[in-house]
């Protein structure tokens, strides 16, 4: 395919007389490499019809990012704004591997006094957990619980 000038728009299209011929042109050159350009070869789909292969790809990669930490992540609320991330990481070292820490913050940066502090194990969680809920953290009781999604919660409260 080219654009009105005559330039390459990097896709083009092949029509094969049967269905084998086309499976063996994909089989032997989807991924590989021509002028240090990785090819995608497969079936012509129709706009849409990539965006839901795509939407799908991403929420399967988000399910597997959501099982693979599940239970080791905990929500935090009633946080006072001169806590940090940093100080928040430090206050919860003590029961294990902080792989992640954030404070939720407004458009202006401004803490929204909640975040979430994720381990390396659902264990560590557990005893995070245990020991901080209800501790006062700069002069308010630290509200902690088991991250959710939305739709859980959502359930849940229903």
């Amino acid at each position: 395919m080219r654009d009105v000038d005559g330039k390459s728009k990097c896709f083009g299209f092949v029509n094969f007389e049967n269905a084998d011929a086309a499976a063996k042109a994909v089989e032997a050159l989807n991924g590989k490499k021509f002028d240090e350009k990785e090819w995608y070869v497969g079936k012509a789909l129709k706009k849409y019809e990539r965006e839901l292969e795509l939407k799908e790809k991403h929420e399967q990669s988000m399910k597997e990012t959501v099982d693979k930490f599940y239970g080791a992540n905990l929500y935090l609320k009633n946080l006072d704004d001169s806590v940090s991330d940093e100080k928040l990481s430090e206050l919860f070292s003590e029961f294990g591997t902080v792989t992640s820490c954030k404070i939720l913050r407004d458009q202006q940066g401004i803490s929204r006094g909640s975040g979430f502090v994720a381990f390396s194990t659902p264990e560590e969680a557990t005893r995070a957990l245990a020991a901080m809920n209800g501790k006062m953290v700069a002069g308010k009781p630290l509200y902690v619980a088991p991250a959710q999604k939305k739709e859980e919660r959502k359930a849940r409260l229903q």
